[in-house]
């Protein structure tokens, strides 16, 4: 009886031990989908909690000068405290201004039957013996440089993706393009952040937004109807027009590179009606204001138009590039080939292409007058340079 005893209390001493620990953020915090007023914050912990973001201007005001507004994740007034996935969109903010900012995660413990919650610990960003982290939202108008790179089929490659950020200078960096197949099949979220994204949190994405198009090989998987969780973007789709001043970046989702019969798909792929409603959204987009009144104008999409006889680039040539001759595009940055390639304008296509291989990064510097495209592989060497002239409209 007393071995027993003393086994119970030993489990008992074990539970409470693991009961008491500490909640832990685990991936994150990282941005994206920013714009001139809104930017989402993601980030993971070990243990369900209320998570909220705290926002302060982005002065050397220490953190703790004044009380801050709080920002949660809720859904119809509720807000949620079930899930280690926390995801908080900050709305209302003024464009091409500066915030700081701090995660906090609270543990919920459990529910009593009354509906009452058991809080644990709270876990937060560190603002005592660090600076809070901060960004920029998009500003509204001119902006004497625009500053971006563009990584893309990375395909979980983390060692070969950290050393490419190495070189990449984020802190004169306005925003990050993943430009598809970052990751090369969707199986579980632990592979998704140790394949690329826990290396974009530790070498920018803390403070530095990203601006995610998906490739074929995110269509893939068990996992990948996940996949928007973790780059949430307006009305659940991929394809969208951001604006960093009067410079604007079309995101395309180009939908998966064979028909969707094929075998591979395993009767899961619809993407050709996918790929014709984005070419209605495209239509409508190319007549908005945001679009029209921009002086520079950059496309985004993995598979690129002009080269390739598969399926899905046939149809995207087919469904998009009649629509984009159309108007004035002054650039087009695409991946997939995992070969460099330049492709200029010609009597077929009106804007020329840009295709980054897949151990290069892309670095993008728009002036006054031109469009500077520089791409350097992982040892910082130079593997091709463009000097694309902005036409006015």
């Amino acid at each position: 009886m007393k071995i027993k005893q003393l086994f119970f209390l030993i489990c008992l001493q074990c539970f409470t031990v693991l009961m008491a620990q500490d909640i832990k953020i685990t991936h994150g915090p990282y941005l994206c989908n920013m714009t001139q007023d809104e930017v989402s914050v993601i980030w993971t912990t070990d243990k369900p909690a209320l998570s909220w973001v705290e926002l302060a201007p982005g002065d050397n005001q220490s953190f703790y000068a004044t009380e801050h507004p709080r920002y949660y994740e809720t859904i119809a007034g509720r807000r949620l405290s079930t899930s280690t996935f926390h995801c908080i969109k900050l709305k209302n903010l003024k464009p091409g201004t500066r915030y700081n900012y701090r995660i906090f995660s609270k543990e919920v413990r459990s529910w009593e039957g009354s509906g009452k919650v058991l809080y644990g610990n709270t876990v937060a960003s560190n603002v005592f013996r660090k600076k809070p982290l901060s960004f920029s939202t998009f500003p509204c108008n001119y902006a004497d440089t625009v500053s971006f790179v563009m990584f893309n089929d990375i395909h979980e490659r983390y060692e070969l993706f950290e050393k490419l950020c190495k070189n990449t200078g984020f802190n004169k960096t306005d925003f990050v393009v993943f430009n598809g197949d970052m990751s090369s099949y969707l199986v579980d979220e632990a592979r998704l952040f140790h394949g690329y994204i826990d290396v974009a949190v530790k070498e920018f994405a803390k403070e530095t937004p990203i601006l995610f198009a998906k490739g074929n090989h995110e269509n893939r998987g068990v996992y990948a109807d996940k996949l928007c969780k973790y780059y949430p973007a307006s009305e659940g789709r991929f394809y969208q027009l951001y604006k960093y001043g009067d410079v604007c970046v079309i995101v395309l989702d180009c939908g998966e590179d064979k028909p969707d019969s094929d075998i591979e798909y395993a009767g899961l792929a619809n993407y050709d009606s996918y790929r014709e409603e984005e070419a209605r959204w495209l239509g409508q987009v190319l007549e908005t204001k945001e679009f029209v009144d921009s002086r520079v104008r950059i496309v985004v999409c993995h598979i690129p138009f002009i080269t390739g006889d598969w399926h899905g680039c046939l149809h995207l040539k087919k469904l998009f590039l009649p629509l984009l001759n159309s108007v004035k595009i002054d650039l087009m940055l695409s991946g997939h080939t995992h070969a460099y390639s330049f492709h200029p304008a010609d009597a077929h296509c009106s804007f020329p292409t840009i295709v980054n291989d897949d151990e290069t990064v892309l670095k993008c510097e728009i002036d006054s007058e031109n469009i500077k495209i520089r791409i350097v592989d992982q040892d910082n060497r130079l593997v091709a340079e463009h000097f694309i002239k902005i036409i006015s409209k």
